[in-house]
């Protein structure tokens, strides 16, 4: 978008027109022109930033096949334009010897890609390890692309705001679309063809409202931290209604994974806002946003005389309740009282106890929650919770049976054997491993059959085993400390940072799949690519075309 737009690095106020500079004391990253490597890079991220959460063939009937084949072919597209400039020997040299040097990031994805292959040479369901055809197709052949993209992503991006804002108005898009489906509209026709007693499981065109809820875990935590991030009124304006706008599209998704994302960025996004009065202005602008567009559903509500889909107890709080104005008051109040502290110290930074203090307080908030799960769980099963049981004590009842499949795989792993419990039964093979032992069981008890673990880490557990998925969790982890190191040098770290928060924690109550997945693993490419621009190296080749002192040399 506008070139004059200093949201990547808001603190440095002289930074120049022409690309996004550094905070106080902040390195140079971006050059202003881009090789034909890194636009093919930024056009990727363009596609599957704009075109992949829209992109359907026949309604929701294909939805997991045509964001697949969306993802795949637009990723093989993506490394035959990067091929076919190695082979007419253009930006041939580009970081030749950096290409191939491995991050910590870098092996384990590696390591994840190896475990995959070995576990699926290995398991005995050979073709459906490859294609997932059994499951939701996150076979070896999707581990392939997701590595794929990884790496050309990672490798060749150079950061640029358009993609983002362009996902921003894409998730507005999508989220405004679920919105009128709650009330019983349909304006695309999407869901003309599917039983009016299913419609209530479908929305918008990610389909399943789980997987609609992980995919605004992906696009909210963007919105949220661009507006932490913005400087320019026109900008904090766009994001602050963007927020709102994927705020209400949460709520009418109805899930309990999508809070647990939202909670855990937005405690990320706070210890970041404690950095400075300016940034606190911010978070309680983006809290205010989400609060003021709650009532805003309830207009929507009473324009459609109040015919809309059944909602759980949370959104109907938050849409119908008027204790709701005590909260959007009292954003208002913390909007306001930042903002008066932002013009009195203008960028001054807080002391580092401050967002000391922060961090403490959200890892002791943390760690209070999962000692009362593993209190009322595993030692205190007695105990009446009342309402709270279904989210407190796991058992087989617990979330929707979730704590059934989450027990079962659990089981399935301790049970499976030495080479299970190493690389797994095969990707995406659970549904075939707990129907084999578990089917009767599961048709007696529930009516139906559980094909996954309903859990994103115990699903990979299973799965690819105890290499796999320790090799996962390298990825994110390594990612995520390293751009909390760096976040001070590139603040637009900060939007890797929330995004992988988010969906981490809404995946313990999910599970990986084509229709929301991908974007994860472009994502975690962003991040790397943007951590391998800061190396030494790069940042003097930067800063000879970027530093403000350079272009004011060549300006004369």
């Amino acid at each position: 978008m506008s070139k004059n737009k200093p949201k990547t690095k808001p603190e440095n106020k002289n930074a120049s027109k022409n690309s996004s500079k550094a905070s106080s004391g902040e390195k140079t990253v971006n050059s202003s022109r881009l090789s034909m490597h890194e636009k093919f890079a930024n056009l990727y991220l363009i596609s599957m930033f704009a075109l992949f959460p829209v992109f359907l063939t026949n309604m929701l009937f294909n939805v997991r096949k045509d964001k697949l084949h969306f993802f795949i072919a637009s990723t093989l597209v993506y490394l035959f334009f990067i091929a076919a400039t190695y082979i007419c020997f253009i930006d041939r040299n580009m970081w030749p010897k950096k290409l191939f040097k491995p991050s910590v990031t870098d092996m384990g994805m590696l390591g994840f890609i190896v475990v995959c292959g070995i576990s699926t040479l290995l398991s005995e369901y050979g073709m459906e390890a490859v294609t997932g055809s059994e499951g939701r197709d996150c076979g070896l052949i999707l581990m392939s692309v997701y590595f794929l993209s990884y790496f050309l992503v990672s490798r060749y991006l150079k950061y640029r705001e358009l993609p983002f804002d362009i996902f921003i108005v894409t998730m507005c898009v999508v989220c405004a679309i679920a919105i009128l489906h709650e009330f019983y509209s349909d304006p695309f026709g999407i869901l003309t063809e599917i039983k009016k007693e299913e419609q209530s499981i479908f929305i918008t065109t990610i389909g399943n409202k789980n997987f609609y809820s992980s995919f605004v875990c992906l696009g909210l935590p963007v919105a949220a931290a661009f507006l932490v991030l913005s400087k320019d009124v026109v900008y904090t304006t766009f994001y602050s209604i963007a927020t709102g706008i994927c705020f209400m599209g949460l709520i009418v998704a109805d899930s309990d994974s999508g809070y647990f994302g939202l909670i855990a960025f937005m405690a990320v996004l706070f210890i970041y806002a404690c950095g400075n009065a300016d940034r606190m202005f911010k978070y309680f602008l983006c809290i205010f946003s989400m609060m003021l567009s709650c009532k805003i559903l309830r207009l929507i509500s009473m324009i459609f005389a109040d015919e809309y889909k059944a909602l759980d107890k949370i959104p109907t709080f938050l849409i119908f309740d008027n204790k709701v104005y005590i909260l959007i008051a009292l954003s208002a109040v913390g909007c306001i009282g930042f903002y008066v502290l932002k013009r009195k110290y203008e960028d001054k930074h807080s002391p580092k106890w401050v967002q000391l203090s922060a961090s403490i307080f959200v890892g002791l908030c943390a760690a209070a929650l999962v000692s009362v799960f593993v209190y009322f769980s595993a030692i205190n099963k007695t105990a009446d919770l009342g309402s709270l049981t279904k989210y407190l004590r796991l058992n087989d009842k617990w979330g929707t049976h979730r704590g059934y499949a989450w027990i079962r795989s659990i089981i399935l792993f301790r049970d499976g054997g030495l080479k299970n419990q190493l690389v797994g039964t095969g990707p995406d093979t659970f549904g075939q491993v707990i129907k084999a032992i578990y089917r009767k069981d599961m048709l007696q008890r529930h009516g139906k059959v559980f094909d996954s673990a309903h859990n994103e880490y115990l699903q990979y557990l299973v799965t690819i085993g105890l290499l796999g998925l320790i090799s996962y969790m390298t990825v994110l982890i390594s990612l995520v400390v390293r751009c909390v190191r760096k976040c001070r040098d590139n603040s637009v770290l900060l939007i890797v940072i929330v995004v992988l928060t988010s969906y981490c924690s809404q995946a313990i109550f999910n599970l990986a799949t084509p229709i929301v997945t991908p974007l994860l693993f472009v994502f975690i490419g962003i991040g790397e690519a943007m951590l391998r621009r800061m190396t030494p190296e790069e940042e003097q080749t930067d800063d000879k075309e970027t530093s403000p002192k350079k272009k004011s040399e060549k300006a004369k």
